[in-house]
């Protein structure tokens, strides 16, 4: 049964963040050339200890949903199912053995600096795979697609510290 509802919970979060991203996000920050990737929070915060391929799947499908209603043919979907795959790995090394050994472990219990340091490193992952994606399917690479990555980094980066922040106070 607590199987089910995490599902249903899991989907309504990635609705709503591809809502956002679609609505909001996507003709915000069409004008500067840059974009804020808002869905890549949903694999910063899915919890680590729950069903791996369906967090796999819950990633791609995030992914897919965005490269339907942007048309880019799929980039999101590897890049967002490589941060997924990565994402353990990059827990690991910035938590170490606490993070190996309890089964009840939360990315809020992170110290400020190993959260930044943990978002920037998806982030950065996610955004380099688009990069690299985007150059393999066309676009001809140049110092714009260069400022472009670097500035849509920074400004998913900081909607994740603000995410982060709230919810701290939150708790």
């Amino acid at each position: 049964m607590n199987l089910i509802k995490n599902f249903i919970i899991s989907l309504f979060y990635i609705f709503f963040l591809c809502l956002i991203q679609i609505s909001i996000l996507n003709p915000l920050f069409l004008f500067l050339g840059c974009y804020s990737y808002i869905y890549v929070l949903f694999i910063l915060i899915y919890p680590y200890n729950e069903n791996k391929f369906i967090f796999l799947f819950f990633s791609f499908l995030i992914g897919w949903v965005i490269d339907h209603c942007m048309n880019s043919g799929g980039i999101h979907a590897f890049s967002s199912t490589l941060c997924a795959f990565l994402r353990l790995k990059f827990l690991q090394f910035f938590d170490g053995k606490n993070f190996i050994n309890r089964s009840d472990f939360s990315i809020y219990e992170l110290s400020f600096i190993r959260k930044i340091l943990y978002i920037f490193s998806l982030v950065f992952t996610h955004h380099f795979s688009l990069l690299i994606l985007k150059v393999l399917k066309g676009t001809i690479f140049n110092q714009i697609v260069l400022f472009r990555t670097i500035f849509s980094i920074i400004f998913t980066t900081i909607l994740c510290i603000i995410y982060f922040f709230f919810k701290k106070i939150k708790h």
